[in-house]
């Protein structure tokens, strides 16, 4: 087992919507449970966006690592059964009271799921938000007796995964996108139902579509004015599952629409979600994330990957890059099986 130094670089935010910077810490030491992650990648993601803007649920304090999720190799325990199992091993992890963007970090064993010897540490990085949230949000409809679900920011990573595992699950997706090229792009891949909000006609459109697939479920990532939209379009009795802010405003909607469509919002927030599912089901969504890694389904496209030294840039330009795929920060020097240019294939 390699030695653990007595200090690492860790890139901190010092106070909410602050550049994020890199600093010299003391590595973290795991208590009773926990395990300590050598990090070998994270993703930038919008949750991480949000976490730097103080605006995110997980009610961690200022100064902080941001990071909710990554991957690396179990170097330490703090003791305790899965503890100890992980040792030495390759796991992909969410973190615990302080983020990943670091050489080091601890969080607790159970938030870790130990990968196969042969998978990537690249794509393993990226393999807990938006796989779960895209099996969760997929299960949430299903469950309800849904055959048909809208699909906002659906150009994304996770807007892909949500194509993916509705597709396996019987359900069809009403994908929309802010641009036509992005539109053809996804119909090109083989998606039928895509809507750009870049259309004159685009409201028609969504609930000509919702009509003819008797639509009665929204997943909404944006909020504002798309929610308000969703809301016209969706069938009587509909349902939006609001999921995400990416418009940066309060979302809207109409009182009468909600009185005599009888439509329903209400939020999903994947820690909350998971923290409500018991020991069998979480060691069965375990098992399919690391399936679904293993086909593809869980892998996000990489448009980039960063050192430490580089990452506050990589932060600053991330809003503007978001559908061209995800920027991992890699703060060792662990392959992370992503082949020469350190991207995924499209």
């Amino acid at each position: 087992m390699t030695e653990i130094p007595q200090t690492m670089r860790a890139l901190v935010v010092p106070a909410p919507g602050a550049a994020p910077r890199v600093e010299i810490r003391p590595v973290p030491r795991p208590g009773h449970g926990e395990v300590l992650v050598r990090i070998a990648a994270s993703p930038i993601n919008p949750s991480d966006m949000s976490t730097i803007a103080g605006e995110y649920g997980i009610g961690w304090q200022f100064p902080l690592v941001p990071g909710l999720e990554g991957s690396g190799r179990v170097v330490a325990d703090g003791g305790g059964l899965l503890a100890r199992a992980l040792r030495g091993r390759a796991v992909s992890c969410v973190a615990d009271r302080q983020g990943l963007w670091a050489e080091y970090a601890v969080t607790q064993a159970a938030r870790c799921v130990a990968l196969p010897r042969d998978t990537a540490l690249g794509p393993a990085a990226m393999s807990f938000v938006n796989p779960l949230t895209a099996i969760a949000l997929v299960g949430i409809a299903r469950r309800g007796g849904h055959w048909s679900a809208v699909s906002t920011a659906a150009g994304g990573a996770l807007g892909r995964m949500i194509r993916a595992r509705a597709r396996a699950r019987g359900l069809k997706i009403i994908d929309v996108v802010r641009r036509e090229d992005q539109a053809e792009a996804l119909r090109r891949e083989g998606a039928r139902h895509v809507l750009s909000t870049d259309r004159d006609d685009f409201d028609e459109a969504l609930a000509a579509t919702c009509r003819q697939l008797r639509c009665r479920m929204a997943f909404d990532a944006v909020g504002g004015g798309m929610t308000f939209r969703l809301g016209e379009a969706l069938r009587g009795k509909g349902e939006i599952v609001l999921y995400g802010g990416l418009a940066q405003e309060a979302a809207r909607l109409h009182p009468g629409t909600m009185i005599f469509k009888g439509l329903t919002v209400r939020g999903f927030w994947l820690s909350r979600w998971l923290a409500g599912r018991s020991l069998p089901e979480r060691l069965w969504m375990a098992r399919q994330v690391t399936k679904a890694l293993q086909g593809g389904f869980a892998e996000s496209r990489v448009a980039d990957v960063c050192e430490l030294a580089d990452a506050p840039e990589a932060v600053a330009r991330h809003a503007a890059r978001t559908s061209a795929g995800k920027i991992l920060i890699a703060p060792g020097a662990e392959d992370l099986g992503l082949g020469g240019a350190g991207a995924a294939p499209e």
